[in-house]
Parts: C-alpha cells; structure tokens; sequence
C-alpha cells in the first residue's frame, strides 16, 4: 500500500496524553476495587449516588473499562503514524456507545431489581 507523501500524522499534545493515562489507570482501579468488594459507587451528581452490587456492579465495571479503553486508543492513535486516524474513531466510537450501553443497563438492573 503506497503512502500518501501529503499525509500528516495527527498529534496529541503530552498532557492530554498523560492526562488519559493517569485517567485511564485510576478509573480502571477504583472499578477493581469497587466489584473486588461488591461495592461500586457511583457518584450522582444531583444525587447521593449509588452503590452497585452483584450483577450490575460488573455490567458498570465493563462500561468503566470501555470508558478506559477509548481513552487509551486516543493515545495509541497518536504513536501509530499510519494513515488510519478514520478506524480508531469508528474504535473509539464503539466502544463508547457499548460502554454507555453497559452504564445504562447496569442502573436499569440496579433500580428494578
């Protein structure tokens, strides 16, 4: 496959990176910790939040880690110097709407249940 001499890889700026990163690690922690003890807060921001156990603990937790994994791919697109900037938004894009997916139904299994 030829590559375009006009392309130009896109660049993230370091704190943005870093700022998904250290995000990103923490996120994915606090979600460990949280169904490690059956107990996953969920702060509200109206609301005194709410406490996820069993079954919807561990949906929220798959949407934390697609939260983790479209923050990740954003700093991944920056080092692949490939003119494929198109598929790791549709990546990011999936995994976003999957993720709110997951968030949506681990509250709906929360309430109803």
């Amino acid at each position: 496959m030829k590559e375009d001499p006009n392309y130009t890889p896109n660049h993230i700026p370091a704190a943005e990176r870093t700022k998904n990163i250290v995000f990103s690690i923490l996120l994915f922690a606090y979600g460990s910790y949280g169904v490690s003890v059956n107990d996953l807060y969920v702060p509200g921001r109206r609301s005194r939040g709410m406490h996820l156990h069993d079954v919807p603990a561990w949906i929220m937790y798959g949407a934390i880690v697609c939260a983790c994994i479209v923050m990740l791919s954003v700093v991944v697109d920056h080092y692949d110097k490939r003119n494929n900037e198109t598929n790791y938004r549709l990546f990011a894009e999936n995994f976003r709407f999957l993720g709110w997916g997951f968030f949506g139904m681990s509250l709906i299994m929360a309430i109803f249940r």
